[in-house]
């Protein structure tokens, strides 16, 4: 069944049926679940049921997999490597593999110091106790191996959890969906703050989503990542106007045109995501709806705090003022429906 965690001390709740309530076994909390999404709820169940007891280990094929896209690639000492795959795409300045237990990134020999950045830039993360390092490392990538290729691309795989897809993938979202979204974004930049760095890429093409748990995990776009005040090595195209300085200098390595590395380009680039998850291309769009909460669009439209924390401290008054206590809302899609909104994309060089 799905997994509610509990808000006060981080135990599992059970779902009372016909109470519209989840409560903690160990230490009484409650919460509530809506009413309207009762339903919702136990179909959520039934469908992610299979999906979160399935066991990690290698086993016989089973489902959809077996019709998996399949590609062979030979590593450097000869060996050869078949990826089964359902999605395939392009990622900034690499081609990404999403297969069943990893998440592949395939960059051009030409592209090596950004596979270099990935691997270095993951790496280096710390926290700040180890209570915080088993909770927040999950959505961190961790790497299973990097090798050359016979044409001199580089093969970078990190793990994959079960049940986590491209965000990309669900395309459209209500509200409530993006706010838990934007909850989860905020709680990763202040990570990345404490480590002074920047992703340069939070962007829905780079992140990826545990519907059934309500997590985000920061998978890709490290290739862009650097230190606060260092100077840019390049961006997300989504996220190129929230640097500062235009496009101009980006990919190209000339002293003096590149921009800053500064933590607040990846909260802007929280609010152009939620943007985009609801629906709209631009702020500007955005501008013309009547049906979100305003504390809600005056976030996404205002310009971000100074700090992580105080723009995450902010944020939980604009849920509080949008939607009042907190509530789990089921986001109900079986693996079948999400992989079925994408297809392969034409593998083109070029970054």
């Amino acid at each position: 069944m799905a997994i509610l965690k509990c808000k006060m001390c981080g135990g599992t709740l059970e779902y009372l049926s016909g109470q519209n309530l989840a409560v903690c076994p160990y230490c009484g909390s409650k919460s509530t679940v809506f009413d309207q999404d009762q339903k919702l709820f136990e179909q959520f169940q039934n469908q992610f049921a299979v999906l979160l007891n399935q066991s990690p280990k290698p086993g016989p094929e089973e489902g959809f997999w077996v019709e998996a896209n399949r590609e062979e690639l030979v590593r450097e000492d000869g060996e050869k490597i078949e990826i089964k795959y359902l999605a395939k795409r392009r990622a900034d300045m690499c081609t990404m593999y999403v297969a069943r237990y990893s998440i592949i990134y395939l960059f051009e020999e030409r592209h090596r110091e950004y596979a270099e950045r990935y691997r270095e830039m993951i790496q280096k993360i710390k926290y700040p106790n180890q209570e915080m390092e088993k909770e927040l490392s999950k959505y961190i990538p961790e790497l299973l191996t990097e090798y050359r290729l016979t044409d001199g691309r580089i093969f970078v795989a990190v793990r994959k959890r079960e049940g986590v897809y491209p965000l990309q993938m669900l395309g459209i979202l209500l509200d409530r969906h993006v706010a838990w979204i934007i909850s989860r974004l905020e709680n990763l930049c202040c990570l990345l703050d404490y480590n002074d760095m920047v992703l340069n890429a939070l962007t829905p093409e780079n992140l990826f989503v545990d519907p059934a748990n309500h997590q985000i995990y920061l998978y890709g776009g490290w290739w862009f990542a650097g230190y606060q005040g260092a100077k840019a090595s390049g961006a997300s195209e989504a996220v190129i106007p929230c640097l500062g300085a235009g496009r101009m200098g980006l990919g190209k390595h000339v002293a003096g045109q590149m921009p800053r590395n500064r933590i607040r380009t990846d909260l802007e680039s929280i609010r152009l995501t939620g943007i985009k998850l609801l629906g709209y291309a631009d702020r500007e769009a955005l501008k013309q709806d009547t049906l979100l909460p305003k504390p809600f669009r005056d976030f996404l439209l205002d310009r971000p705090e100074h700090t992580p924390k105080a723009d995450f401290a902010r944020w939980d008054r604009v849920l509080l003022s949008s939607y009042g206590e907190r509530k789990f809302i089921p986001l109900a899609m079986t693996e079948e429906e999400i992989y079925s909104r994408t297809c392969e994309e034409n593998d083109s060089s070029g970054g």
